[in-house]
């Protein structure tokens, strides 16, 4: 009486299964867009923060430091020239000393931070050559993607058509009780095979009765252990 049924049962569960790997593999196209777009937002927040590195290097600043030092010792020297006495004398080199010893520290400084500068300019340039390439092909990969995407939907409309018109032809008895496991389960499959007098889910141990009224049709069970509807063996060659 049931077997019919649980036949059906039987390819709208591997058509299901069929879907998930349809599914898959939208997950997987849209991941391809999902990843370049996060690897193009960490790009662009590096620029941000090399831009920011840079800036905080403040290599002009230190130029017009170096710059005003430079003046100053122009006019030490000068005065240094004019000096009367000796102690003038030694108080003009010491300043100019001083001044050579801060320029000559700020321009260690200077040439340190140039360098440094030069390195991520290089940096932000392949960065920015990245974001330039990568828009290309991220327009690209979209294409591609909605095309596979749509190929992968309608295989599983066109099986959604199968299941429904299976669950048409499912008794009223077995598609209500599916119907409920399958809100249960849910992702999982409400269903389990009983081979060899055992749930193939939960392993579960059946008596002889319920095998025999399971195998010809004559009952709808449910495994007492994880509550899955069972279908017999029979019922895939049936």
């Amino acid at each position: 009486m049931f077997l019919p049924s649980f036949r059906h049962l039987i390819e709208i569960e591997a058509l299901k299964k069929q879907n998930q790997q349809n599914l898959l593999q939208i997950a997987s196209e849209n991941k391809r867009i999902s990843d370049l777009e996060e690897r193009r937002k960490k790009t662009a927040i590096l620029i941000d923060s090399l831009i920011l590195d840079d800036k905080n290097l403040k290599i002009a600043d230190t130029n017009g430091q170096i710059e005003l030092l430079q003046v100053r010792l122009k006019k030490l020297n000068s005065q240094l020239a004019l000096a009367v006495t000796e102690k003038e004398q030694v108080a003009f080199e010491n300043q100019i000393t001083l001044i050579k010893n801060e320029c000559d520290s700020l321009e260690n400084i200077y040439f340190a931070n140039l360098e440094k500068s030069e390195l991520i300019e290089i940096e932000i340039a392949e960065n920015k050559e990245f974001l330039k390439g990568s828009l290309e092909s991220l327009e690209i990969i979209k294409t591609e993607a909605s095309s596979n995407i749509s190929s992968e939907q309608t295989i599983i409309d066109n099986r959604n058509l199968r299941i429904q018109a299976l669950v048409e032809l499912v008794h009223p008895s077995v598609k209500s009780l599916y119907s409920e496991l399958e809100k249960r389960f849910s992702p999982k499959s409400p269903v389990s095979y009983l081979i060899d007098k055992k749930c193939s889910e939960c392993h579960m141990q059946a008596d002889s009765v319920l095998k025999n009224s399971l195998e010809e049709g004559r009952s709808i069970e449910a495994c007492p252990s994880c509550s899955r509807l069972l279908i017999p063996e029979t019922a895939k060659i049936y």
